[in-house]
C-alpha cells in the first residue's frame, strides 16, 4: 500500500491504476490499518476519468503522512463515541413530515417527483450547511489527519527514523482533473435525483451523526527479562 501511494505520488501509476491496486490489497488483506488508508486514499482521486495525480500542497502532505502510518507498526482504528443530535435533524425531520402531509393530500402517485422539489431544496441547503461546518476545521487538524494528536504523530515519526518525505512538486499547482464548468455539469443529474427524491435523504438527515474518534496505537516494547539491565543505566546495575 506504501508503495502504491509513492508510485501515485512520483506518476508511475495513474488513477485508474491506482484504484485497481487498491481494490486489489485490500481484498487480500484483513490488516485494518491498510484497509482504512485504501478507504481514505478513495477519496482523493477521480475515478471516472483517468489522469496524473491531481493534488494540493494539503493533500500532498496527507499521503506523505498515511505513507509513514504504513511504514511504522502503528495501528489505526476508529472508535464511535457517540451520536450527535442538531437542529437540522430536527429541520429534516419537520421537512419530511411536511412531505408525507403533502403526499396524503395529493393521493400517490408520479406528480410526487415535483411536489418532493421543494423539499429536497431544504434538504440539499441542509447539506451544504452540514458541510461547510465539517469544513471549519482548525490547521493544525487538517496538518495531523490521520493522525489524532501531535504526540501521536511525533510517536510514530521517531519509531520511523528511514522515512524518507516526498517534496511537493511545483508543476501540481496548476493541475485539475477537470474545469470547474465541466465539474459542475457532471454534478447536475445527481443534484436533479437528490431534489425529485427528497424524503430518501430526509430521511438520513433526521438520524443522529455518528462521532468517531482515529486512535493511533504504537506496539507494546518487548518485554525486558527479569534481572537484565534497563535501558540506559551502567552494566549490572538494577
Amino acid at each position: 500500500m506504501e508503495e502504491a501511494i509513492r508510485s501515485y505520488m512520483g506518476e508511475r501509476l495513474t488513477a485508474f491504476e491506482l484504484d485497481e491496486v487498491l481494490s486489489e490489497i485490500c481484498e487480500k488483506t484483513e490488516d485494518k490499518t491498510v484497509q482504512h488508508v485504501g478507504r481514505a486514499l478513495w477519496f482523493h482521486y477521480d475515478d471516472i476519468t483517468d489522469h496524473k495525480i491531481v493534488a494540493s500542497h494539503e493533500e500532498w502532505d496527507y499521503f506523505n503522512r498515511l505513507a509513514l502510518l504504513l511504514q511504522s507498526e502503528a495501528e489505526v482504528e476508529g472508535v464511535t463515541t457517540g451520536r450527535c443530535w442538531s437542529w437540522q435533524n430536527g429541520i429534516a425531520a419537520v421537512a419530511f413530515a411536511g412531505f408525507i402531509c403533502a403526499a396524503l393530500h395529493f393521493g400517490w402517485g408520479e406528480h410526487l417527483f415535483i411536489v418532493a422539489i421543494p423539499f429536497g431544496a431544504v434538504s440539499m441547503l441542509l447539506g451544504y450547511w452540514s458541510n461547510r461546518t465539517a469544513k471549519r476545521n482548525s490547521r493544525i487538524e487538517i496538518a495531523l489527519t490521520p493522525f489524532p494528536s501531535i504526540a501521536s504523530l511525533l510517536a510514530v515519526r521517531r519509531a520511523v527514523r528511514a522515512f524518507r518525505k516526498n517534496e511537493y512538486p511545483s508543476n501540481l499547482r496548476s493541475r485539475s482533473i477537470r474545469s470547474p464548468i465541466a465539474g459542475k455539469i457532471m454534478l447536475l443529474p445527481a443534484k436533479l435525483m437528490w431534489l425529485i427524491l427528497a424524503p430518501i435523504p430526509l430521511l438520513f438527515q433526521m438520524l443522529p451523526q455518528t462521532e468517531t474518534e482515529t486512535r493511533i496505537r504504537m506496539p507494546e516494547p518487548p518485554a525486558r527479562p527479569y534481572g537484565s539491565p534497563a535501558a540506559g543505566s551502567p552494566s549490572g546495575q538494577p
